[in-house]
């Protein structure tokens, strides 16, 4: 009999620990993670001019450009056309980016040109996004351009010289200011049109090129 009563109270005082140990308070924390992420955007500013020259010859090979308009001699003749254009939903993996809507390209045409004639084109790139951006461009072949530089077209009939910050690096409603300028050389033919194409990507700024 003692032993049962023995082993009743020892039943007894599991079954007391147990419903103690049930009865202990709990709470539970929880980790929420969300990521919104921002975007890479560009676009031309409202800084864009056309400023056209007249050369004379300056004896040694070079020329001593004159404003068109700013004389009698420095005539109105050549045109100058400039075409901005924003590429939208367009991917270009010939340039080794994975961004979509970021790539801008600037068309520059001189047309009734003659040798001396000077076009200088300076347009403004902005950051419309919200992540910083580098600024790279690029030739009508894809080759990457390196600023300040020189670019021949039509075999050197037309030099251009393109200045401008180097890799610039852009935040987000900051902007980055360029100038291209061509002049027509001697070796020019006429009655003929010549144009480039020169593209401008934005990349993050801790994209590599």
């Amino acid at each position: 009999m003692k032993k049962l009563t023995t082993t009743a109270i020892a039943t007894l005082a599991v079954l007391i620990a147990v419903g103690v140990a049930f009865a202990l308070w709990a709470d539970v924390l929880k980790i929420h993670v969300e990521v919104q992420t921002g975007d890479v955007d560009v676009e031309f500013g409202d800084t864009f001019t056309i400023t056209e020259y007249v050369g004379f010859p300056d004896g040694s090979g070079g020329w001593n450009f004159v404003q068109e308009d700013s004389d009698s001699e420095a005539k109105d003749v050549g045109d100058c056309q400039v075409q901005l254009v924003e590429i939208e939903n367009e991917e270009d993996t010939s340039l080794g980016t994975s961004a979509g809507d970021n790539d801008l390209d600037l068309e520059i045409t001189l047309s009734n040109a003659y040798p001396g004639y000077r076009c200088d084109v300076q347009f403004e790139v902005q950051n419309t996004g919200s992540i910083p951006v580098k600024l790279y461009f690029y030739d009508s072949d894809n080759n990457r351009i390196t600023l300040p530089a020189t670019i021949n077209i039509g075999g050197g009939a037309v030099i251009c010289e393109l200045s401008g910050t180097d890799e610039a690096q852009v935040h987000p409603d900051d902007s980055a200011t360029y100038t291209l300028s061509c002049v027509v050389q001697q070796s020019a033919a006429e009655d003929s049109t010549y144009s480039t194409q020169i593209y401008i990507q934005a990349r993050q700024w801790n994209e590599p090129p």
